[in-house]
Formats: structure tokens, sequence, C-alpha cells
């Protein structure tokens, strides 16, 4: 969601958001107020302390929308990778079971092809980028598997596994390289920084500063926490929650790399 926040932690960027916005909607219209020597009167107050439960209630439901969303589509990345990390173990076990004079040489392409993943592009998807050696192996394995002579019926079971295995990797990685540049719709959040804002506006004006001070500090910390999960969850391949190639890292370990 924000750039910055990579390179912070979840706790760091919960402490940031928290302050910031118990500084912004509590403390800083406590000092002006007191600057000022100004307090709302009765009528104003009242029809702000309406506005203002009227926007906590409507900015909580834009910011559930978003982590429900945010959440179903980290979910669903999760769901792509541990198929990829099932895919490449299922397909070692078939080039395995060709036993062909190619077999040795197909596993360590695919054992190149997993570790290329993990190292190499793993690392672009935070920018929603992929790496080209990762597709040029991947090429290489499906036209190999294509040309292979498959003399006996175990053969031709093993080369049907196969190129039908690699084909399937090939969809997941291609899904995968869509998911990371999945991101929640910009509306979202114009519609919801537009409701945090008229949030704090009408917040400024509750009275006595007592009340304001418990009341609208109460829902901000609320909210800035929901803020806050917001922003870790929204960077799929970056910051602190970034998915892993845990799975992908798993199947190399089975195939003995």
């Amino acid at each position: 969601m924000i750039s910055w926040t990579n390179n912070l932690s979840n706790l760091g960027i919960g402490a940031v958001v928290v302050t910031s916005c118990i500084a912004l909607t509590t403390l800083l219209p406590i000092l002006i107020r007191k600057r000022l020597a100004w307090t709302p009167n009765e009528h104003w107050t009242k029809g702000t302390e309406e506005g203002f439960k009227l926007f906590t209630s409507l900015s909580l439901v834009i910011l559930a929308f978003c982590l429900v969303r945010v959440q179903g589509d980290h979910r669903n990345i999760e769901d792509l990778v541990a198929r990829e990390g099932t895919i490449l173990q299922k397909l070692h076990r078939a080039m395995g079971s060709y036993e062909g004079p190619e077999s040795p040489a197909m596993q360590n392409h695919l054992k190149t092809y997993a570790s290329t993943v993990v190292k190499k592009e793993w690392p672009l998807l935070a920018q929603g980028q992929h790496d080209p050696q990762v597709l040029e192996i991947l090429i290489s394995l499906i036209k190999t598997a294509r040309s292979l002579d498959a003399d006996t019926p175990v053969k031709q079971l093993a080369r049907i596994e196969i190129v039908t295995a690699l084909t399937q990797l090939s969809d997941v990685r291609d899904a995968r390289l869509a998911a990371s540049q999945v991101k929640m719709p910009a509306y979202y959040y114009q519609a919801l920084i537009v409701s945090l804002l008229a949030l704090m506006f009408f917040g400024w004006f509750q009275s006595p500063l007592m009340k304001m001070l418990a009341y609208v500090g109460g829902v901000t910390l609320g909210m800035s926490l929901m803020v806050s999960l917001l922003i870790v969850t929204s960077s799929h391949f970056s910051g602190e929650s970034a998915i892993q190639p845990t799975p992908i890292i798993r199947a190399l370990a089975s195939m003995g790399s």
C-alpha cells in the first residue's frame, strides 16, 4: 500500500499509524482549543456528534470490507504457492519414473528451476516483476519433455504425466506473477481516506475536552489499529508479513537439493 512500510516491522507500522492518528485527531485539536481558549457551543457540539457517529460507522464498514478483500487475496496467493510446491514434487517423481537416460538431467533442470524461483524471482515479486531466466528454464523443460522418445507403455504414461505437470506448473507460475500485481482498487482507498478525514473533522468539535479525549481518542485508537492491519496485509510480497516460498523450498528439500 505504501512503499515506506516495506522497511518497517508490523509493530513499527502500528506505532507510526497509531501515533500519527492520535496526534491529528486528539492532541492537536486540544492544543489548538486551549491556545485559542475556544469551546464549541452546545448546538454545534450535538450536530457534530451525530456526524462523528455516522462516519465512525461508515469508516468501520469500509475498513472491514477492505480487510476482507485483502485477506482473501492473501489467502488465494498462499494457495497458489502451495499448489506450485505440490506440482514440483509431483513433477520430480514423474521424471524419475520415466526411467530413461534423460531422467537425471530433467530432474536437475527442475531443481535449478525451483532454486531460481526462490533465490532470484521471489524478491522481484514485491515490484510485480519476474526473472526471465525462470521462463527460459521452464520452456527448456517443456521442449525436452515433448521430445522424449517413449518406447514403452510405462514411459508413455510417465511422459504424459510430465507434460501435463509442466503445463500446470506454467499456469500456476503465470497466476502467481499476475497475483503479485493484485492491489486494492484505488477508489476504495479514496473512499476510506475521505471517510476518515470527515471523522477527524467532526471529532475536533466534540466537547467538553475530557469527553473528546476519551471518546475521540478511543475511536481513533481502534480505527488506527485496523488501518495498520490493512497496511500490513496489503503488500503480499513485501514487508514482514510477505508471503514466503516455503512450499517451494520444501519441494526442493524433497528433491534432495
